[in-house]
């Protein structure tokens, strides 16, 4: 019955969007130019809809990220890709807006989070695609670990509503859920053999929950380089101020598991993933001062060329002019991972951090997890390696190949990419 619901979703969202596209495609032909997102009206949409106001929009810096936003669409998305517009339009709505909303919400009804505890939590960055899923999914197997799922990324609550949350925000919830299930694992959006797989439950990264302040996925997502990181690094106090937000959901989520399921939260430790957190490492470290930050490394042509054959799939959806280009997803790709690289590399050698490189990860994962464990302060021993090889022959079995082109085909020379960043493949010796 879930698999008919799942086939069923995904064949209504793939037809509202061929609609789209044929509609689309009229309009251009005899010239009509139907709309363009406005970001107070995203805005004021959500706040009518909701019945509430949201604080942020007041806040000068977060608007011009949203209007950024927006002028990615309007730039990139002509009248004959109106599902792209769409889609980007409920996702600002859905997933960035109407969160936010029930943040604010949650944060207001619960000043006293602010004495939840969050020690030494242990976050997982590095450039992307160098194996910090596998990591995460790993050194998840120690006792008391807590990680974030999906759902708790738009919010700090599970869908079935146990905890406190508004029951209209609660439904919404399961229904974007549902229609996330559809999208994903129906087939309009095939991530096979690019990502791991979806589900309610499997650790996520962090990155749903930031974009709500920073824009990150959106930006990365629909555009094609470096924008979202760029306005939030020219921005570096509201950067600051969106990590506070950050760690204050996560103080609430360990208030809910406290006090609904009587966790003893000074014993839990956070396990948080996401690349994008790699140029903020000084940020984080003075959010979070007793950090442990493990860098991941694996040889930048390798990285860049994963990337790629993902963002190639993933923007489709988005009808994007730039998506289906191979060039400029190399291009793009390209200048991510050389901003991250080059950033590790400025930082050096730091107290406080972990290197690994994805060739160790995979030859010797247990040692690996074992090293990271002790500085973590996580106990390490054989119920725990039976799950790491519990979990590894899961992975392996669940694991689905896609073909994915050669670093050419992006317009990628392998020779020119490491002699660019030579420095960091001598440094962290990939």
């Amino acid at each position: 019955m879930g698999r008919l619901f799942v086939t069923l979703g995904s064949l209504a969202v793939r037809a509202w969007i061929f609609t789209l596209q044929v509609v689309g495609a009229f309009v251009k032909l005899v010239g009509i130019r139907l709309f363009s997102l406005d970001p107070a009206t995203l805005v004021g949409d959500v706040e009518q809809k909701c019945g509430r106001k949201l604080s942020i929009a007041t806040n000068p810096v977060w608007m011009d990220g949203l209007r950024l936003v927006a002028s990615r669409t309007n730039t990139e998305c002509d009248e004959s890709q109106l599902s792209g517009r769409w889609l980007r339009e409920n996702y600002v709505k859905w997933s960035i807006v109407k969160p936010l909303i029930a943040a604010e919400c949650a944060l207001a009804r619960h000043p006293q989070i602010s004495d939840v505890s969050i020690s030494r939590p242990v976050f997982i960055t590095g450039a992307g695609r160098n194996g910090s899923t596998l990591l995460q999914d790993l050194m998840c197997c120690y006792r008391g670990v807590r990680y974030l799922r999906i759902p708790e990324c738009m919010d700090p609550a599970p869908l079935d509503g146990s905890r406190d949350l508004d029951p209209i925000w609660r439904q919404e919830r399961q229904k974007f859920w549902k229609d996330y299930v559809s999208i994903n694992e129906g087939g309009v959006m095939d991530l096979s053999g690019h990502s791991h797989r979806l589900t309610d439950s499997s650790p996520e990264e962090c990155v749903l929950l930031l974009s709500k302040y920073l824009f990150w996925f959106p930006l990365v997502t629909f555009g094609g380089n470096c924008d979202g990181v760029e306005w939030s690094l020219s921005q570096p106090d509201f950067t600051h101020h969106a990590y506070r937000m950050y760690k204050r959901e996560l103080q609430l989520l360990l208030y809910f598991d406290q006090m609904i399921d009587g966790v003893d939260t000074d014993s839990v430790k956070l396990v948080l993933k996401c690349p994008l957190h790699t140029v903020y490492h000084n940020i984080i470290r003075k959010v979070f001062p007793d950090a442990l930050i493990v860098r991941l490394h694996r040889d930048p042509v390798d990285m860049t060329t994963s990337f790629c054959a993902m963002f190639e799939t993933l923007r489709k959806v988005y009808s994007t002019k730039t998506s289906h280009d191979p060039l400029h997803l190399g291009e793009a790709k390209l200048k991510w991972v050389s901003l991250t690289c080059n950033r590790m590399v400025e930082e050096g050698v730091v107290d406080g951090t972990i290197d690994v490189r994805y060739l160790d990860l995979k030859k010797d994962p247990v040692g690996t997890c074992a090293m990271i464990a002790e500085a973590a302060g996580l106990n390490h021993n054989e119920v725990v390696e039976q799950k790491i090889v519990s979990c590894l022959k899961e992975r392996f079995r669940q694991r689905e190949s896609a073909h994915r082109p050669g670093p050419s085909y992006y317009g990628l020379s392998p020779t020119a990419v490491r002699q660019d960043l030579q420095e960091y493949c001598d440094m962290f010796k990939v």
